[in-house]
């Protein structure tokens, strides 16, 4: 075999090797498309059990950047969805986003969790507690959320991403102590089923060039003899 076929079939493994990687993520696009979306079109998590006795649960701060993170507004792109309900009947729910430096005054010396890590299979949630020695105003009466949603049975927070240092914050209704909810977390991307589609198009592509150059790396050269 010729220097010149070896490069070919080093080449051609290698852009096969990326045809099968683009050919199951695409399959897998395709998949999570179909079988794990829910009427709405959000990817969600299975039902999460939160239970803390202090006044509220909080995410880490999450810092967005949509204007810098693409070429494109993510804001557009992605949607996150947080439902839930109050399993004690006698309460609602509370479902709030708000800047972390809104948050921090709000929360000033209240008891609080939390959530520090974050596993969906298998299911594990930690917290760590913030001690505090104030009872919070009602969620409800207070102007700094972001977006809110509350209420008696199940109630849903839609939001698309925006600029800026974000906590998720869980509480009873009535701001009081002991919160016991049930919820579910998702997230849509509308462009999904269109990068599945596009990663197989690439995918089969790039099979059909890795495998004509396999072939003509290892296809014999025929031997003419001239009589």
């Amino acid at each position: 075999m010729t220097a010149g076929k070896i490069v070919l079939l080093v080449f051609g493994v290698i852009i096969l090797l990326g045809a099968f990687a683009l050919l199951f993520s695409g399959g897998a696009s395709l998949w999570v498309n179909s079988a794990l979306t829910d009427s709405e079109g959000f990817i969600t998590t299975k039902t999460i059990q939160l239970e803390t006795d202090s006044y509220a649960i909080i995410t880490k701060p999450a810092d967005i950047d949509v204007k810098t993170a693409w070429l494109w507004d993510w804001s557009n792109l992605v949607t996150f969805k947080v439902e839930g309900k109050n399993d004690n009947s006698s309460k609602q729910i509370f479902i709030g986003l708000a800047e972390e430096s809104d948050l921090n005054a709000y929360l000033s010396d209240v008891e609080y969790d939390e959530i520090t890590e974050f596993s969906i299979y298998p299911l594990r949630v930690a917290y760590t507690n913030h001690p505090g020695d104030s009872e919070p105003p009602a969620p409800t009466s207070q102007t700094l959320w972001t977006a809110s949603a509350h209420g008696t049975g199940t109630r849903s927070l839609e939001w698309e991403l925006e600029t800026g240092t974000y906590s998720l914050v869980l509480m009873n209704g009535d701001g009081s102590a002991g919160v016991d909810l049930s919820v579910v977390v998702g997230v849509k991307v509308p462009l999904i089923f269109g990068i599945g589609v596009g990663l197989l198009v690439g995918g089969v592509v790039a099979l059909i060039v890795g495998g004509v150059m396999i072939f003509f790396a290892v296809r014999k050269s025929r031997t003419v003899q001239v009589i």
